[in-house]
């Protein structure tokens, strides 16, 4: 199967579709506040929720597939080349820190915050957290396979983006913490400057539209890589 590069673009442009889709209907239904609300505030509320839901768990699904191919890919420049053991062990590592991300963007959109805010925490944390470790290791990983891999300008701007996803990262938990603890009112979906804590809140919130743009912009630079990638069929025998 060729054409492999159309899926780090497919995944650039699904997500922000679905964001697109249900901060406009959230917006137009004033469900949200349209000045810089969370992303997953978006898909909080019924119809909207349905649509983030099934969007976000197929979203989830092509990225969990980009990580198992950029696993098998690596793995197959380490045996070729005799690369180092290390690049093995952290190829391995990146990929179950890409999955566990993965598995929290599915969270976040089966667990909306006004039913189980719990859960919908500990999917944020492993989405974002994890998916900010993936891209380290990533980009680690880029520099050691290059050249036989990749280009030099494509790594560089691999450690720009991972840099801006930790300080985002780190700007969107801790602004919401500090905004949560001095929130006074009684809708988080719908905060007011009235409310307490609002300017973090927004600071929060804005954290996390540049982290999740700076995440997807580094899924899309695998494009080039998978111009070079042919996956074949899986062989089926039967055993009687």
């Amino acid at each position: 199967m060729g054409k492999v590069y159309l899926l780090p673009i497919a995944i650039f442009i699904w997500f922000p579709v679905t964001v697109i889709a249900t901060y406009v209907m959230s917006v137009l239904r004033r469900d949200v506040n349209p000045i810089f609300p969370y992303i997953s505030d978006t898909g909080t509320f019924s119809p909207e929720s349905c649509i983030f839901g099934q969007m976000l768990n197929t979203g989830a699904i092509l990225i969990a597939i980009l990580v198992y191919i950029r696993y098998r890919h690596v793995r197959l420049l380490c045996e070729r080349h005799s690369l180092s053991t290390k690049i093995k062990k952290g190829n391995t590592i990146s990929t179950w820190t890409g999955v566990l991300s993965c598995i929290g963007i599915s969270l976040v959109g089966n667990f909306q915050e006004t039913n189980i805010l719990l859960v919908h925490l500990f999917g944020a944390i492993l989405a974002f957290v994890f998916g900010s470790i993936w891209q380290c290791c990533q980009t680690w990983i880029s520099h050691k396979i290059y050249p036989h891999a990749g280009q030099i300008i494509i790594n560089r701007g691999r450690i720009v983006s991972s840099i801006i996803c930790i300080a985002c990262c780190i700007g969107t938990f801790g602004c919401g913490v500090i905004s949560i603890v001095q929130f006074q009112g009684r809708d988080v979906t719908k905060w007011t400057k009235t409310d307490g804590g609002y300017y973090w809140h927004i600071s929060s919130t804005i954290n996390e539209w540049i982290l999740a743009v700076s995440f997807l912009t580094f899924i899309s630079s695998f494009s080039w890589e998978f111009r070079h990638i042919d996956i074949h069929e899986p062989e089926i025998d039967i055993c009687q």
